[in-house]
């Protein structure tokens, strides 16, 4: 027996999702992604990000994501943090990525050999100077070269209405 298809009701789900979505990255005012080698990504290689900042009353968080493979082989991901303002001003920091819980189960959503996981690094903060903002990625692990995290990306938020 064939169900019968609610054609409007179907197009009016789909428009509705396509709406939330829409309005979901529209606050989405930096995003960027680096594929890292299949080698795996060297304690000496610097991933590079550059923002451009115009508005210094809005407020936006910062999130990295990053896409590790199934064949990682840690729980968690040491990553330094190094910022440069457009006054040269230097900030460092050290961030622990979890990316499994304590049964190695992968906490970030995807299919297949690689999954996704957004690591919130700085919230609610304010740009206090226009121009560009230097972020730096470093791998903080205990390798020379670590196989498994395929690429990292940088996001800002606004969080402005």
């Amino acid at each position: 027996m064939k169900k019968k298809v609610n054609n409007g009701k179907a197009v009016g789900i789909l428009l509705l999702l396509s709406f939330l979505l829409a309005a979901c990255s529209s606050n989405v005012v930096f995003q960027d992604s680096k594929e890292l080698p299949d080698y795996g990504w060297n304690k000496d290689s610097v991933v590079v990000f550059n923002y451009t900042a115009t508005d210094t009353s809005g407020i936006y968080d910062i999130i990295i994501d990053i896409r590790n493979s199934g064949s990682y082989r840690y729980q968690n991901f040491w990553l330094f943090v190094n910022s440069v303002s457009p006054d040269l001003i230097e900030f460092k920091d050290t961030l622990e990525c979890v990316l499994a819980d304590n049964y190695g189960k992968w906490i970030g959503k995807g299919g297949g050999s690689l999954r996704e996981l957004p690591v919130l690094y700085m919230q609610r903060i304010k740009f206090p100077k226009t121009g560009v903002y230097r972020f730096e990625l470093i791998q903080g692990m205990r390798e020379d070269t670590l196989v498994g995290i395929h690429d990292i990306g940088l996001r800002i938020i606004s969080l402005n209405e």
